[in-house]
Parts: C-alpha cells; structure tokens; sequence
C-alpha cells in the first residue's frame, strides 16, 4: 500500500467511528471548562509581572542538556523548592510529564523486574512500562485487593514496583493509597505515585500522599506535573538523593535531551509558590465543583464527585459526545468530547473540570445549557 494511501485509509476509519481529533483555538470569549489549569495560575498577572522584571537576567533557551551545559540556577531553585514542598530529600525537573514517566521506569527496572500497574492509569505510564526491561502485572483500578493477590502469588528473582495515579485524570478518583503503601511494604516494593493531577488539589495541596497522611519515605518515589495545579510547562521526580543522584546518571529522557529554558523553569517557581501560599485558590476550586456536581444532580444526572475538580460525565456513545460538545461551544463553552483509546470503548464522554477562574455565574450557565440538550 502506498503511504498516502495508508495515511487516507486510516484517517477515514477514524472518522467513520468518531473517533477523529482536531485542535481547537479557543477564543477569550469561551468559558473552558476542559483545562486542567485548576488553580487559574497559568495566566496570573503577578507571575507575569515578575518575569517582566527579571526577564533581563533570563536566558531564552538552556542551551543543552542540563548534564553538558544546560543546568542553571533557577532550575536549581526550583527543585529545592518542589523537593521541600514534597517533604522528600531531592528532586529532578524534566521536560514533560511524558517524559518523567517514561524516563524513570526505563532507568530503574531491570529484566526480572516485575511492574503492577491499575489499569486505568495514564498513558505515559503504560508506555513506560511497554519501553522497560520490567514484566507488567495489570491490576483492577483501584483494587487493592486484588494487587495484594497477585503481588503475593509472583514470585520473582528481581525488584518489585507498584505504580499508580494519585489522583485519575479521566474520574478524579483518588487510589487508596494507604492500603497499597502496606502492601508495598508487606511485599518488599517500591510505589511510584504519579501525582500530576494531586499536586495542588488533594492533602491541602500538597499531593495525594500528604491527603492520606503519609511521610515520604526510601520506597516512594513521587511523579508530578508543572502543567496542571501549577499552570506551567513540564514534570518533576522526588526521592531520595540517592534516587534522584542515580536518574541523572541513568535517565536517558535526562542525559539525552535539552533542558527547559530558564524562563520556563521561573515560571513554574512562581506559580508554584503562589501554589503553596494562597491556599483560597484550592479551597474555592473545591467548593465550585462540588457546586457543579450538586446541580448536575439537580437536574438529573448522576455522576461520581471525589472532592476533586473532575467530574465525567459519561454517555457511552461517541456520537452522543461530540453532539453535547458542538451543541456547549455554539453556546460558547468548551468541553471536549473524550473518546477511546482515552478511555475504554463505550465509556465516551465529557470531562468537565472546574478551575478557580471559572465563576459560579459561568457554573450557571452550564448546568441551564446542559439540562436542555
């Protein structure tokens, strides 16, 4: 087959599933309610004021590699400050959340190595686990009863790793990590929480670990975006120095890619101290979804609130879900239509997620939109 023919055929499959993907440009006059900028900090004016008065002292780009000449002081800065926000010993910023993932599960496993993943966590784990050396186990979402079944009943010569969202993206459902933290240490492995979609929202902000009450300790390692709560651009690893020492060494999404640039890494040091000192951010978030949720109720829809700014609404059919999505943006608001492969077949639906911006007026709006559809 040719490649444009390839190319063609494939396209029109997906179209005639409704499973096809175009960007959108939103103008200012969309209310979104598909971002998961939950705390309203990716365009604050402070920040913005900040980086007009230093922007001199910044350079554009890192140059490199942070290991060959791309490492500076404000990245420096910053994974101080997120590994003391994150009560760990060290931290190591990376380019993408993506890439944190992928990196880390490549770095640290080896060949009898075995991996127990939920099975609804994000696809940059997945592809992690697909790219290590490392035997995968799939367990039930959220089940720990059934990761204990299995964690007991494999047996191998190598590590054992325990890998879970804190928080899941498509839900908001939070993993219950206390129980699974006493299976790792039952079993001798290491968790790796991926807290992308935590930090900033559960354990007063401080991630998903922190809302059930657990200290960092050697066998926890923490994933975390700059993207969400943080309003930024990129990802960061907390652990033990000697974790975070040996991913600089052995992290090939490290050593063999350029580093943020200096004026994206102040960025995220701001933000995330805003993050960390103006707690009304979080709290008004919270309150909001928790608003949407009781009107979505109201008006007869019955969907599941974790205490977190997502709420997915979900109607099956794909068709259903591009039709409600086209229907809120002629009435100019935003949110997206997510499909498979995002989520399993016959679960396609409305991720709305609720930031600090959004006003109750604009909650309004929706809910009077939605309940004519």
């Amino acid at each position: 087959m040719e490649f444009k023919e390839f190319l063609k055929k494939h396209l029109e499959e997906i179209k005639s599933k409704n499973l096809y993907r175009q960007r959108v440009i939103l103008s200012r006059n969309i209310v979104n309610f598909s971002s998961n900028d939950y705390l309203g900090l990716r365009d604050n004016q402070k920040t913005k004021e900040k980086l007009l008065q230093n922007i001199g002292k910044l350079d554009l780009g890192s140059g490199a590699s942070v290991l060959v000449s791309g490492y500076h002081p404000i990245q420096q800065e910053l994974e101080n400050f997120i590994a003391d926000f994150k009560q760990t010993e060290s931290c190591i910023v990376v380019g993408s959340g993506y890439m944190a993932n992928v990196g880390l599960l490549q770095a640290i496993t080896e060949e009898d190595d075995l991996i127990f993943s939920d099975e609804l966590n994000h696809a940059s784990i997945i592809d992690g686990i697909r790219l290590s050396k490392a035997k995968k186990v799939i367990y039930k979402h959220l089940d720990f009863e059934d990761l204990e079944s299995k964690i007991k009943s494999i047996d191998t010569k190598g590590k054992k790793f325990i890998i879970t969202d804190g928080v899941f993206s498509m839900e908001g459902d939070i993993a219950p990590l206390d129980k699974i933290l006493e299976i790792a240490d039952r079993y001798n492995a290491v968790l790796i929480v991926d807290d992308a979609h935590g930090t900033g929202i559960t354990g007063e902000g401080r991630g998903t670990l922190n809302h059930f009450g657990i200290k960092p300790k050697d066998n926890i390692i923490q994933v975390g975006t700059l993207s969400k709560a943080v309003g930024s651009y990129g990802a960061f690893i907390c652990g033990t120095k000697l974790l975070i020492d040996f991913l600089v060494n052995k992290m090939r999404s490290v050593i063999f890619t350029t580093g943020l640039s200096p004026i994206q890494n102040f960025i995220s040091l701001e933000n995330f101290k805003l993050l960390s000192e103006e707690d009304y951010r979080r709290e008004d978030v919270l309150k909001k979804a928790k608003y949407l949720y009781d009107g979505l109720k109201s008006i007869g829809i019955n969907i599941h609130f974790h205490n977190t700014p997502i709420l997915s609404y979900i109607v099956c059919s794909e068709e259903k879900a591009l039709k409600i999505r086209d229907t809120l943006l002629e009435n100019n608001i935003f949110i997206q239509a997510i499909r498979p492969p995002t989520v399993p077949k016959g679960t396609s639906r409305l991720r709305i997620t609720v930031s600090h911006k959004n006003s109750y007026k604009e909650i309004d709006k929706l809910l009077e939109i939605i309940s004519k559809i």
